[in-house]
């Protein structure tokens, strides 16, 4: 049973900081070839994440119209990461630097698992989501990431696009992705925001807020500059 902030909650945050810190300390260290391929190894770590969930899941004929499609926004995170920690594109840095911090501290914070370490459940949650976070720290201490004008307007955008996609998609066929239909049933951030469909208006409201605090460092620090 997964214990929120117990002993492995706790320990798997801890090793996700540790590496975080680890390739802060080691960029100075690395050759522009060496940075290129930091950043595609990562990528191939979540490209093993994700084809390592989908062979378990068939094997074990688990798949499932319900659950196992990419749907839900950290699904769409990680094809953010995949494709920036590749091949850095302004775009797609931004969904993942703003969906991913916005998105993933949260889910780290609280996360949705009924089992601990060392269930399968517990280690691919924090693989994704800790790889997610680590693909931040790495686009922006190796390879430079910064928001651009006009970032928190694009991701907004696209994050009402993918509730409007996903949206549809739920109501159509009785799904949850996103868990625009119902709240998770392990404790979130979500039992806090009202009942449905309120909390997705909330969290509307803490994502734009949640954007606005992740861009106000940059602006920060390039006021400071000028």
């Amino acid at each position: 049973m997964f214990v929120l902030f117990g002993a492995d909650h706790l320990a798997a945050l801890a090793v996700i900081a540790v590496l975080c810190a680890l390739l802060i300390r080691l960029r100075e260290s690395l050759t522009s070839t060496g940075r290129v391929w930091t950043g595609r190894i990562l990528s191939l770590s979540l490209l093993a994440y994700v084809m390592t969930i989908y062979i378990k899941m068939g094997l074990e004929g688990n798949l499932s119209w319900d659950y196992s499609l990419p749907l839900h926004l950290c699904h769409w995170v990680l094809a953010a990461c995949i494709v920036s920690l590749w091949r850095p594109l302004p775009f797609t840095s931004e969904l993942a630097y703003f969906w991913g911090l916005g998105g993933a501290l949260q889910a780290l914070w609280t996360p949705d698992l009924a089992e601990g370490f060392p269930s399968w459940e517990f280690i691919q949650f924090f693989w994704s989501h800790g790889g997610i976070l680590l693909s931040i720290v790495y686009l922006i201490a190796v390879r430079g990431f910064r928001p651009r004008p006009g970032s928190i307007v694009r991701v907004f955008l696209a994050t009402n696009f993918y509730a409007l996609f996903a949206g549809a998609l739920n109501f159509a066929f009785g799904w949850n992705y996103g868990y625009l239909r119902r709240a998770p049933s392990q404790p979130s951030l979500i039992d806090y925001l009202g009942p449905w469909p309120w909390y997705i208006l909330s969290l509307e409201l803490i994502a734009l807020l949640s954007f606005w605090l992740l861009d106000l460092p940059w602006k920060l620090l390039s006021r400071r500059k000028a």
